[in-house]
């Protein structure tokens, strides 16, 4: 690209942590400074920012390791050359990528300062992408299950209203498994699942439903051992 950035033929593992640890080092140096910075009009910053977030996240969902590089190399991007709309969701897939139990706190601080970002940013089409990351992969350890919920069915709601219904369906995943985790009520459970399954007949995915009919089928057996439910 016009920044130099190239994609590697290879990449090991082992460059994984590396990567982290340099990125995280940069991103504690200028932190605050760098989050309360102008943003900047680079139009092939922009697109080189969205490009590697679309594919780190196009990677993780392949279960690839180079997740943690592309995650990285927008992270790095980002804070040499300032912010723009891609920053919020490049800051989150990196949060993600870093979270390990050692270390939720410091994931979860930098997370939230991404989710601060949304004010500033046009972000309105990133907002299932956002919730999805923060809500369903961060935000859980520290905030209220019913938090994670209500913001899970807004990014469900944005993804199918925006045409990102791909995204809008893992909200909704995310948002049922919460469900099920902090429901007093598993009838109540069962049908909002059985609404959501009736919903897929349109929307349809192949991996949604099938999680969707397994956690109906725990919720049955849950309430009568799936004798009449």
């Amino acid at each position: 690209t016009e920044l130099g950035e190239s994609i590697p033929k290879c990449y090991a593992l082992s460059e994984s942590s590396v990567m982290l640890v340099e990125t995280l080092k940069m991103y504690e140096e200028v932190g605050d400074k760098w989050l309360k910075g102008e943003k900047t009009v680079d139009k092939t910053l922009q697109t080189t920012l969205q490009f590697y977030n679309v594919i780190a996240l196009a990677s993780y969902f392949c279960k690839s390791y180079s997740t943690a590089y592309f995650t990285c190399k927008a992270m790095q991007l980002s804070l040499q050359r300032g912010l723009c709309d891609h920053t919020p969701p490049a800051l989150i897939q990196f949060t993600t990528v870093l979270n390990k139990d050692e270390n939720a706190m410091l994931c979860y601080r930098i997370a939230k300062d991404a989710m601060s970002l949304r004010e500033r940013f046009d972000v309105a089409a990133q907002i299932p992408e956002l919730y999805f990351n923060f809500y369903g992969r961060i935000a859980w350890r520290f905030e209220p299950f019913q938090a994670g919920i209500e913001h899970l069915r807004q990014g469900f709601e944005a993804g199918l209203s925006s045409g990102h219904a791909d995204m809008g369906l893992y909200c909704l995943l995310h948002t049922i498994k919460f469900v099920l985790f902090s429901s007093p009520s598993l009838k109540s459970t069962l049908k909002e699942i059985d609404y959501y399954l009736h919903l897929l007949k349109t929307y349809k995915s192949e991996v949604t439903n099938n999680f969707m009919l397994n956690f109906r089928e725990t919720v049955s057996l849950l309430i009568d051992n799936g004798e009449a439910t």
